[in-house]
């Protein structure tokens, strides 16, 4: 085994060399190994924020804030799971950074439960749309849902993760936005299948596991995203 760096700023590096190889020891396939790293679902509010500024109006409505938003994104959903995550394997509370047990998800689920509950708070107190706040939220409820799933079962979190994005991308073009860049749509339709074979390949899943963590991801957040973006219109009309 690849032994670990003794500071944080490696941690990520660690986690990407450690995945690297299986519980066996055995060197596993690259091609899946990056998909899963690069579609990870750590990475998805990330991913989000930058289709929000590339295919809507958000570009011209928060103009030169990208950063305002990404930055809070990136820290919370990103840096502050890896960095729990890795203090968790220093402590000796999870065996793997795959999370491969079962029972070593909860943790971190609820570290990523709770950066999501501190994000929605931040863009809640800057005033921003229901809609948006509703896929900050969707996180939220995906993760409660693979927390209780995760008792008898094992969902796929990285299916889950792209399966929420796509369904956020969706409600919030059809919905909100008025939008079809179907082009878009295909390409993340393509890459949640490669995903799933990536996912297949590891052997860190069965069909049935992947199958449900995209279902489900694509399903709540498309009607998380809906109900926030039609709740939004109400409350915007009581107060005309």
């Amino acid at each position: 085994m690849i032994q670990e760096k003794n500071n944080l700023f490696g941690a990520s590096e660690t986690i990407i060399r450690k995945q690297s190889l299986d519980n066996t020891g055995v060197k596993e396939p690259l091609i899946p190994r990056i998909i899963s790293i690069v579609l990870h679902p750590m990475l998805m509010g990330v991913y989000g924020v930058l289709l929000l500024f590339l295919y809507t109006d958000f570009n011209l409505i928060f103009a030169n804030q990208f950063v305002r938003f990404v930055s809070p994104v990136f820290f919370l959903t990103c840096f502050v799971p890896v960095s729990g995550m890795y203090f968790l394997k220093r402590a000796g509370l999870i065996k793997d950074y795959e999370l491969t047990d079962k029972r070593d998800r909860f943790l971190p689920y609820l570290t990523v439960f709770l950066a999501y509950l501190l994000l929605i708070y931040y863009f809640h107190s800057a005033k921003l749309y229901m809609w948006f706040l509703s896929t900050l939220a969707a996180p939220v409820i995906l993760v409660v849902i693979a927390a209780i799933v995760n008792i008898r079962w094992k969902i796929s979190a990285h299916m889950m993760g792209i399966g929420g994005l796509i369904g956020c991308t969706l409600s919030v073009c059809y919905h909100v936005k008025g939008l079809n860049p179907f082009v878009l749509f295909i390409i993340l339709f393509i890459l949640a299948g490669c995903l799933g074979v990536a996912r297949l390949m590891l052997k860190r899943h069965t069909p049935a596991q992947v199958y449900a963590g995209f279902v489900v991801g694509l399903f709540v957040s498309y009607v998380c995203v809906w109900i926030g973006a039609y709740w939004g219109l109400i409350m915007y009309m009581k107060n005309l």
